[in-house]
């Protein structure tokens, strides 16, 4: 039995890409090819990964999302920050804080907090587009644990007093 990939409103969508064209995809797979050479190496990292997730259990790896996360709010909370997004809109893997939102809670050049915190190791985001400058992210997606954030927030702490 042949599995189905694409949905019949898909076939109705116009430009639907190349790579990742579920229609295109289906059709090849009637005749046990695909519409271009997959990425095998892409396919044994999925599946390396997967196995990860499945071994630590989907629950666990949530919990520990919501913990680091959590983390960073509370970081971010006790230098007078606030978070971007409005209550109840957070994410659990990616926090969004404003830059100014509160007296206290103020990076004056974000770009410089990024470069400090890179020469320690660590990448955080500046904001983008209409909220850049005025925002900073910091993930703790994947992989990251008790201990790698711990080590973020040292180099946060480090690089805040040399702003």
């Amino acid at each position: 039995m042949q599995a189905v990939l694409a949905s019949p409103k898909a076939a109705t969508m116009k430009d639907r890409g190349y790579y990742f064209d579920l229609v295109e995809f289906q059709k090849n797979a009637e005749q046990n090819m695909t519409p271009s050479t997959p990425s095998v190496s892409h396919t044994y990292a999925l599946a390396s990964k997967l196995d990860e997730f499945f071994a630590e259990g989907l629950e666990a790896r949530y919990a520990r999302h919501r913990k680091t996360n959590q983390m960073i709010r509370d970081w971010a909370s006790e230098k007078g920050f606030t978070l971007f997004p409005e209550s109840g809109f957070e994410s659990i893997t990616l926090t969004c804080i404003n830059n100014g939102a509160k007296p206290g809670g103020r990076v004056a050049d974000v770009p410089k907090l990024q470069k400090l915190v890179k020469d320690q190791g660590f990448l955080i985001d500046g904001g983008y587009g209409k909220i850049k400058g005025t925002t900073f992210r910091i993930s703790n997606m994947g992989d990251e644990t008790e201990a790698s954030m711990n080590q973020l927030i040292l180099a946060l702490d480090k690089a805040m007093k040399q702003l």
